[in-house]
Formats: C-alpha cells, sequence, structure tokens
C-alpha cells in the first residue's frame, strides 16, 4: 500500500517496514517523493515458523540482494533506505531515532511474532498519528484480534480495517486514511477481503470435514445430545 496522495505528516512521511525480503513492498515508497524515509528489518533466515504449520523457506535471503533489485528500480533513492538485520526481539525500539507514520508488518507469520512486531512499532510511531498494516492477516488473525483487544483496554483511540485481500490496516491517533477516495471505495466493497479470507483458510475446513474426523464428531454429538434445536 502506498501513501501516495494521504495527506500523511504534510506531505511526507516516513515509512517502515518488517520483513522486506526482495523488496517488492519497498518499491511504491521508494519511488514516492513524498517518502523521505524507509527503514527496512528483516532478520534474514532460510527459514521461519508459519502459523499454517510448516516452516517457510526463504532462498538467497540478504540486504544486499534486495538492495540490488531496488537499485534496478530507482538507484538514485536507494540512499533514502536505512536496513537492520534482525528481529524486534533483538531491536531496542530507543535506538531508532526516526518516528513513522506507517508501518508494514510482514515478518514471521505467527500470532506471537506479529503481535511483538506491532508493539515494536508502537514505540516508534509518530505520535501525531500513524497506521500499522499486516500484512497476509488471513494467518495471523488471532494475533491481530488480541492486538485491537489490547488497544480497547488501554482506551487508545484506532479504526481498524481490512483492505482487499488480505491487508489489515489498525490506524492510531489522527490518521484518516480512510476518507482517502481510492481507500474508502475499498472499505465500501470490503466483501472482497472478507471473503477471500474466508476462502483462503477453507482448506482447513475441508481437511476437517474429511470422513473420519466427520465420524468422530458425530459421534461426540450423539453422546452430547447435541446439534438439537427446540
Amino acid at each position: 500500500m502506498s501513501a501516495c496522495g494521504t495527506k500523511i505528516a504534510g506531505g511526507a512521511y516516513s515509512y517502515l517496514e518488517i520483513g522486506s525480503y526482495l523488496g517488492g513492498s519497498l518499491q511504491p515508497h521508494l519511488l514516492d517523493e513524498q517518502c523521505k524515509s524507509i527503514y527496512s528489518i528483516d532478520k534474514r533466515p532460510l527459514r521461519q515458523p508459519d502459523a499454517r504449520g510448516f516452516d517457510w523457506t526463504y532462498v538467497n535471503n540478504s540486504t544486499e540482494r534486495m538492495l540490488e533489485n531496488l537499485r534496478q528500480v530507482d538507484e538514485g533513492q536507494v540512499e533514502k533506505i536505512k536496513t537492520m538485520d534482525g528481529g524486534t526481539d533483538e531491536i531496542d525500539p530507543a535506538s531508532i531515532e526516526d518516528r513513522f507514520d506507517l508501518c508494514l508488518i510482514d515478518g514471521e507469520h505467527t500470532d506471537e511474532a506479529m503481535s511483538r512486531d506491532f508493539e515494536f512499532c508502537r514505540k516508534i510511531l509518530n505520535p501525531n498519528g500513524g497506521a500499522i498494516m499486516f500484512h497476509d492477516a488471513q494467518i495471523t488473525y488471532n494475533g491481530i484480534w488480541e492486538r485491537i483487544e489490547n488497544l480497547k483496554k488501554e482506551g487508545v483511540p484506532f479504526r481498524a480495517y481490512n483492505l482487499p485481500s488480505v491487508l489489515f490496516v489498525v490506524e492510531i491517533g489522527d490518521l484518516p486514511i480512510y476518507k482517502e477516495p481510492a481507500v474508502m471505495q475499498k472499505l465500501i466493497n470490503n466483501h472482497e477481503g472478507y471473503l477471500f479470507s474466508l476462502r483462503e483458510m477453507d482448506r482447513f475446513r475441508r481437511f476437517a470435514n474429511r470422513a473420519p474426523f466427520r465420524l468422530g464428531r458425530k459421534v461426540v454429538s450423539w453422546l452430547k445430545n447435541g446439534n438439537r434445536s427446540e
């Protein structure tokens, strides 16, 4: 998601990304003249856990490979990118002087890691308002739900919404990205992201409905006299 035209911080904005791999999601901000600085935090693992039940492999995962890709997009703008190799469990937020208007979390796809990344972003977010975005939200939805409940308990003002098809946005403070016409149009047609997420996870429902599991549920239901309306 590019911040083009969102009137962030009077036109200029800073962007932080956790989990950049080859740099594809950095490209819009690299080319955006309003983006004054970019931070990329990536642990650069060969493999990392995934909430879907398997490890995800990243071949030739290096910062230099990412920067070389971005030089081919716009070599003159690459200098505005700062990189940090490590995880948010290893980096002290106090060591980062900049404050960010937009943060994208696309690192380890587990609820625990995503929650840790979210709290890290909160500490370096622009105090006047900023947005924290989750990529592949259909995977870490439990962690996102917990973070939102935590914001409610703390009394933090925020807006949260899904954008098609796998992006979830949490606006904290005064940063009304949702009012932008292009974003508002996506919100009006919010069924796209909602249904995509359900269909993406439908493989688990199909697995759970295989004959042995279905028979087991029927036995349990019969023993408990369940699945019955009166």
